[in-house]
């Protein structure tokens, strides 16, 4: 009986040996090691029958895995300028695989505009692939994934209904992830059509990467850009009537106001001030131009809606009310003090369209901490930190990876041992 369930062993076989008659089983005494464990090899798990918990689900929750790491204590952030472009690139991915090595594999990787649609409007945490070409692209993101260095990490995706826009996340595998949510507002299972937000719970604060709104240049974009802005100052004040509710810790004893302490990653696409520009004059007075053939839309009617979107006064302002009412500390300010050309968005060095822009440069991208973080904030650095304006205007691979923005780099000191101030999911 034994026999009769292991591989037929017909005649001719290439081992050259020969069992008579039709029908005949090989023996398991005759199996080699090797061969028996290629054969009985356990299935693959099923994605779609995973447990709840063990990954995203419809309702944008995840359940924490206790034998994991606690919290993550080293974050890079970058806006890709498409994420499926920089990974068919060689050298594009070979400058970003190096930069992840010479930062001892970060534990969190924060990625903006990946370019990478959604399976559907109620899966945006899942990659379209029901077309030649969305497999295709979702291949070879999937093919990078298994590559190392990014086979360390687990992928959480907020994508768009197209190509445009999008962020993502990637998380060290062996680090606790308790809860997923893809917008601000509404309830936790929403997500913003987008695919601007990702908010990742972790055992003692909370990581949220947004790809904001651009400003743009017209009423209607302006129009957006307030209620981006609007959006992201009720989800931080945690208690505003239709944004989504931050975590909170079990005991309120464990934070002042009962909520985890937030970390804010991205392209926030704004300035916080003239230092934050390589040209204030020039990003103060620049209209848009005509495209298309079509003529540019006619000036603000609002002064403070004139200049470079985010260099706006409007913009600027509303932000620092946002850092100073939501007690945010800029983490990179808090390293570096006020140095001067420090820009993590650089314009295109070579066409002639966007060519006004070669050589200027802006700040877009943050690490924000709350303040009960702040004084864990070790280490925070820019790609582009010491390269001087004019080998930055170059946009080098080293920095950039292809992109026109460079990546940001935060390290956080020890803080609770693991357990301590543990928590279970609230989603309240």
């Amino acid at each position: 009986v034994i026999e009769r369930t292991l591989l037929p062993h017909k005649s001719g076989a290439r081992d050259g040996r020969r069992i008579a008659g039709p029908g005949r089983f090989h023996p398991a005494s005759r199996l080699s090691a090797s061969r028996m464990k290629r054969f009985f090899q356990p299935a693959a798990p099923d994605p779609s029958k995973r447990a709840k918990g063990s990954g995203d689900d419809p309702t944008g929750f995840q359940v924490g895995d206790n034998n994991k790491r606690s919290d993550p204590r080293s974050f890079v952030t970058w806006n890709a300028n498409s994420l499926l472009g920089r990974l068919r690139k060689q050298p594009d991915k070979d400058a970003l695989f190096e930069y992840l090595r010479k930062k001892d594999l970060p534990d969190v990787i924060c990625v903006q505009e990946t370019w990478l649609p959604a399976a559907s409007s109620n899966r945006r945490g899942t990659l379209k692939d029901d077309t030649k070409a969305a497999r295709e692209d979702a291949a070879l993101i999937h093919l990078c994934l298994r590559q190392k260095p990014l086979s360390a990490y687990r992928p959480y995706w907020s994508c768009a209904d197209i190509k445009r826009a999008g962020c993502a996340v990637l998380v060290k595998k062996d680090v606790d992830v308790i809860s997923v949510r893809r917008s601000l507002t509404g309830s936790p299972g929403d997500a913003h059509d987008e695919g601007r937000v990702l908010l990742l719970e972790f055992r003692s604060f909370v990581l949220l990467n947004t790809y904001a709104q651009n400003n743009g240049w017209t009423r209607e974009s302006f129009a957006k850009r307030r209620r981006w802005d609007a959006e992201v100052d009720a989800f931080l004040a945690g208690d505003s009537a239709g944004a989504t509710p931050r975590p909170r810790f079990e005991s309120d004893s464990a934070s002042s106001r009962g909520f985890k302490p937030l970390i804010w990653t991205g392209d926030l696409n704004v300035c916080r001030g003239e230092i934050d520009v390589t040209h204030p004059r020039f990003f103060a007075t620049q209209k848009p131009d005509g495209r298309g053939g079509k003529p540019p839309p006619p000036p603000p009617a609002d002064p403070g809606d004139v200049g470079q979107p985010g260099f706006t006064p409007n913009e600027r302002a509303r932000f620092e009310r946002l850092v100073t009412a939501h007690a945010l500390v800029d983490a990179y300010r808090r390293c570096v003090g006020d140095v001067k050309d420090a820009m993590t968005w650089m314009g295109h060095p070579g066409v002639v369209a966007v060519g006004k822009y070669r050589g200027a440069g802006m700040r877009l991208d943050y690490f924000l901490v709350e303040d009960e973080l702040a004084d864990r904030v070790d280490v925070c650095e820019q790609a582009t930190d010491g390269m001087g304006l004019a080998a930055m205007a170059e946009r080098p691979a080293s920095a950039f990876f292809g992109s026109d923005h460079c990546a940001v780099y935060l390290r956080l000191k020890d803080g609770k041992s693991d357990g301590e101030g543990a928590t279970t999911p609230t989603m309240t």
